[in-house]
């Protein structure tokens, strides 16, 4: 390993998977739920949640909250969610240093403790943080536990709050009928999705650079190609890197191409099993980058928030009706272009990617308007089919009947979060492009959209907003064209 390192100009390896502080990268997406579950640590409530598929860095999101915690502030850990409600009492107490009799023990016993704690705590002016990681496999009696234990409480204050981190099952469990007290009193909830590509660039120079790298070890078709294998997903991320970089240094190679990552996906997965081709490796990946036309067994539902009735919204809602959708469903492919799970059965649409930090947006505008907002956008045509429109040259099908949905960036600060930070990204977003500050809010949204081209009606309405999110913000996928003025 030192031949290595030597070899690479590196004084350290750059992408252990071990979670050193040194190495700690937030991109917008890290920095943006980090931005929401410390403003749920500031808010009313007890229960804060992170949720994320396996090594998209919610382990890194959370330490980095916990550095931030001002020094009067108490933690407890538990990496060990398998307890049932004794357990997590008796852990509890271990955590915080509370001392109790091991014999004759009962829940009364060790809560009468906690709640003694926590009192004497809040008196000397501490808060009190309990951080339950991998909680999806915490057990719903367990989850009632932790709910009676965040009851105790002064006029302002919360005695203790609760920070869930699990996987996306999580959220599942959160739904069941049992547990939908503990789900009310969730005040910053947040669904960590992979990274993006520009983000996976950063992220590899940046963990180089702290190694020691004094150049760019990785060249361009190199980092698309990693940021392909990993799907985004750090951990992935940081093993196909480390054994592209053994790979280059078995070939004497000064920079690492496509080919090595190639090799090292090979290495780490196994060959492509018979059938498999690398063109059908591309489409599960990123299918979003098709533009594909199929008939689905089912409709959409029609859009939630508010927004001008006769831009953002249809005359009569589409039921939300679904069969189980096939691996080329349009539906699929525009999930698939924001990194999103296959979407679930009972559940309407528009209400669930608000569970991962998206507006959903439905309802009749030209395409050339469509074009503009520059998100991928799913047509409905009059034959009931879908058309996806991810791509720069792809138009709309002769039979499309003008109905539209598509998701957005919601920006910071929109849903469970401060209102001031998203007046203030609104403000700086108008300002930029050239609204009077002084001028009524209604002239400023008609400057905004005579700019940009959409319906003009001086509300911020539904496509106003995802227009702004998509100039202001970075992250998501973007048609990649802009209709010329």
């Amino acid at each position: 390993m030192s031949m290595y390192l030597n070899y690479f100009g590196l004084h350290t390896t750059p992408f252990s998977i071990a979670p050193d502080p040194q190495f700690l990268y937030l991109s917008e997406r890290h920095q943006e739920a980090l931005a929401h579950l410390s403003y749920g640590l500031r808010g009313s409530g007890g229960f804060i949640l992170l949720t994320g598929e396996v090594g998209t860095g919610k382990t890194t999101v959370s330490r980095a909250l916990l550095e931030q915690l001002p020094e009067q502030t108490k933690t407890a850990f538990i990496l060990n969610p398998m307890l049932n409600q004794q357990e997590l009492l008796a852990t509890l107490c271990d955590e915080f240093g509370i001392r109790y009799a091991k014999r004759n023990i009962t829940d009364k016993k060790l809560t009468d403790k906690l709640s003694e704690f926590l009192l004497k705590a809040h008196a000397e002016g501490e808060q009190c943080v309990v951080l339950i990681d991998e909680a999806q496999h915490l057990q719903p009696q367990v989850l009632e536990q932790l709910r009676l234990l965040t009851n105790l409480e002064t006029n302002q204050d919360k005695l203790l709050r609760v920070i869930l981190i699990g996987q996306p099952e999580l959220q599942d469990l959160l739904r069941r009928r049992e547990l939908r007290q503990l789900a009310q009193r969730i005040t910053a909830r947040y669904h960590l999705l992979p990274l993006q590509a520009a983000d996976t660039e950063r992220y590899i120079n940046y963990r180089l650079q702290v190694a020691g790298a004094q150049r760019g070890l990785f060249d361009s078709k190199a980092i698309a190609c990693v940021h392909q294998y990993s799907e985004g997903i750090p951990r992935r991320l940081n093993l196909l890197c480390d054994r592209a970089l053994l790979a280059a240094y078995n070939d004497q190679q000064q920079v690492v191409s496509a080919r090595h990552i190639r090799l090292a996906s090979k290495e780490l997965d196994g060959p492509t099993p018979a059938g498999q081709n690398a063109a059908w490796r591309r489409y599960t990946g990123i299918a979003a980058l098709l533009a594909v036309t199929a008939v689905v067994g089912w409709q959409l539902p029609q859009w939630l928030a508010t927004s001008d009735s006769s831009t953002s919204s249809v005359s009569q809602p589409l039921s939300h009706q679904i069969e189980q959708p096939t691996s080329t469903d349009p539906l699929l492919a525009l999930t698939r272009s924001w990194q999103l799970p296959k979407p679930p059965l009972d559940q309407p649409l528009c209400q669930w990617v608000e569970d991962y930090q998206l507006g959903c947006l439905e309802g009749r505008l030209r395409f050339d308007q469509l074009q503009r907002i520059n998100y991928p956008v799913l047509l409905r045509l009059a034959d009931g089919s879908m058309q996806l429109v991810s791509n720069p040259a792809a138009t709309p099908d002769a039979n499309w009947n003008g109905e539209y949905v598509l998701f957005w960036q919601l920006p910071p600060g929109y849903l469970n979060a401060d209102e001031s930070i998203y007046q203030q990204w609104l403000a700086r977003g108008l300002a930029r492009f050239g609204a009077d500050s002084s001028a009524s809010l209604a002239l400023q949204l008609r400057t905004i959209q005579v700019q940009a081209g959409l319906p003009i009606t001086e509300q911020l309405d539904g496509p106003t907003l995802a227009w702004l999110s998509a100039q202001l913000l970075t992250t998501g996928p973007r048609i990649q064209s802009r209709v010329e003025e």
